[in-house]
């Protein structure tokens, strides 16, 4: 019989149809499971690296916990560290007064000065040395040492030349009024304000000079663009830095010979640029800056020492 309407072919066309279904559907299970067993994989990975991650934490604190000094230990360590205190002249005059009234009849008052680090030939008890060396200073320091009594350290205004330390009844304190009566120049260096001073001691000022002009501020935005506003300052602090060279060259002209270091502070840049005009050793410091009628309390930091009480 002839098949006008082409019915086998639409049979064949279904079951082929049929069995690729047959087929896509095996692969689709195939593939669920698959998905399955990755899904399950990854749980596995998860919660192993979350235990991982608080095993780790609790290592890291165990550490801590055995690197970390208690409390009470950190209070001995600060305890042993010894505490600063800055003098003022007057305070500084009253410790003199008392160091020389010190005595001892055993020969035993130690006074040791050192330029550089606590030397070792000064004859010092070990804990002093080791609690001294833990102070740094580029200016040097004394050590004052009475056994049974009191250790102090002080950090001076100005550089130790070199070391010496005497044992005797009473301290060798003439080293450290000669450094209380240094004379100085002084300069404290800021851009449009500088001041110039010469003490030949530390009752005050023998010449002031302040020296004032007019130097631009910081940049701000509008007006101005950055480079020609950093010209325009340039040359207004090299007029300053000039105007400051021509009143040192007076000051050093008249007190020279006089003067034995001169203390710079301020701007590092003024600095850079003013310490070559004076001919004298430089002793650079941190001083705050002060009102010009506020010269005292500048004089009160260029002579003020630092001292430390050691605890033995």
């Amino acid at each position: 019989m002839v098949d006008l309407f082409g019915k086998k072919k639409l049979d064949d066309r279904i079951l082929e149809l049929e069995t690729a279904l047959a087929k896509l559907e095996d692969e689709k299970v195939e593939l669920l499971r698959t998905l399955e067993k990755r899904e399950e994989k990854m749980r596995r990975l998860t919660s192993a690296n979350q235990e991982a991650n608080l095993a780790l934490k609790a290592a890291e604190q165990k550490a801590a916990a055995l690197t970390t000094p208690a409390p009470a230990a950190m209070e001995r360590c600060e305890e042993q560290k010894p505490k600063a205190r800055k003098l003022s002249l007057r305070e500084m005059a009253l410790l003199m007064e008392r160091l020389k009234a010190c005595r001892s009849s055993r020969d035993d008052l130690l006074v040791a000065y050192y330029p550089g680090s606590v030397p070792e030939d000064a004859g010092l008890p070990q804990q002093i040395r080791k609690a001294a060396s833990a102070i740094k200073s580029q200016r040097g320091g004394i050590i004052l040492h009475s056994p049974q009594l009191f250790s102090l350290q002080l950090i001076p205004p100005f550089p130790i030349s070199e070391s010496y330390s005497r044992e005797g009844s009473a301290f060798a304190l003439d080293p450290l009024e000669e450094m209380m009566d240094t004379p100085v120049l002084v300069v404290s260096a800021h851009a449009g304000e500088t001041f110039l001073g010469v003490a030949l001691s530390r009752e005050g000022f023998e010449a002031e000079e302040p020296v004032d002009s007019s130097v631009m501020g910081k940049h701000s935005k509008g007006g101005w663009s950055q480079k020609r506003f950093e010209r325009l300052r340039e040359e207004d602090i090299k007029s300053h830095v000039d105007l400051v060279s021509e009143k040192l060259a007076k000051l050093m002209g008249k007190y020279k010979t006089l003067l034995k270091y001169a203390v710079l502070s301020g701007e590092e840049s003024l600095i850079r640029q003013i310490a070559p005009a004076i001919d004298l050793p430089l002793v650079e410091r941190r001083l705050e800056r002060h009102e010009e009628r506020k010269t005292k309390e500048l004089l009160q930091e260029v002579y003020g020492f630092t001292c430390y009480r050691i605890e033995i």
